[in-house]
């Protein structure tokens, strides 16, 4: 689990991010290059997701649920919380990046190729083949924390944002107001659940923590979580 903060903002709440990992595909298990391809989990994949309901990540509330839209993200949250699968909102910008004419393809059958050479060295200057650019992933998903951002902003006055804020044990008077002033003081925390793939969680990673590249950013095995703290847009270092 990666816990990971930037800066302060006094007018946006503290943004939790449990970015949960997709299970294993079968392409997953040949190390294939898998991206906008839309694989279902392995069969036996779904039984084993399950044991991570138990997760300290995934207990407790959250204010929003988010998953990318292909089909092994929608099955991980529906085997590892099915109860929150219906408030979900899939998201298209949470998918992988695409490798276009390199899907489905392995390291050995791509390593005597120039270009996937330097792809290798530089995902940032070169695309794969019919793929995705690396400016488009990376816009996507700034667009999309930009988002997130501004309803956590929108939900810090609105009556309805849903968030629970729990009330003091009851005891003497002035351990009451002692615990009411504590809480009054107590910056809001708001979880957000995501479901998506190694490369985004990668990518935000290396966007939030100074020093870290994507090459040397490690994505939680599959069917584990990262957590970042988030308070505003990161700004690369």
């Amino acid at each position: 689990m990666n816990g990971l903060a930037r800066g302060e903002s006094h007018g946006t709440p503290l943004i939790e991010l449990v970015l949960l990992r997709h299970g294993h595909t079968q392409w997953n298990k040949e190390r294939r290059y898998l991206g906008s391809s839309d694989l279902p989990l392995l069969s036996e994949e779904r039984e084993k997701l399950a044991a991570c309901k138990a997760l300290p990540e995934l207990t407790g509330e959250f204010w929003r649920i988010y998953c990318s839209d292909l089909l092994r993200c929608r099955e991980t949250l529906e085997a590892v919380a099915p109860s929150l699968a219906a408030r979900a909102v899939y998201d298209s910008r949470l998918r992988e990046t695409s490798f276009g004419e390199w899907e489905g393809c392995t390291y050995e059958q791509l390593c005597d190729n120039p270009l996937y050479r330097d792809w290798i060295d530089d995902p940032e200057a070169v695309t794969p083949p019919g793929g995705e650019a690396w400016t488009a992933f990376a816009a996507r998903l700034e667009q999309f924390l930009a988002t997130l951002l501004k309803e956590a902003e929108e939900s810090e006055t609105s009556e309805t944002s849903g968030v629970h804020r729990p009330e003091p044990q009851r005891g003497s008077r002035q351990q009451d107001s002692k615990a009411a002033g504590l809480q009054g003081h107590e910056q809001q925390k708001l979880r957000v659940l995501i479901v998506t793939h190694g490369g985004v969680i990668r990518h935000w990673l290396t966007e939030i923590q100074p020093g870290l590249t994507f090459r040397t950013a490690a994505a939680p095995p599959p069917g584990t979580a990262a957590v970042i703290q988030l308070q505003h847009m990161p700004t690369r270092a």
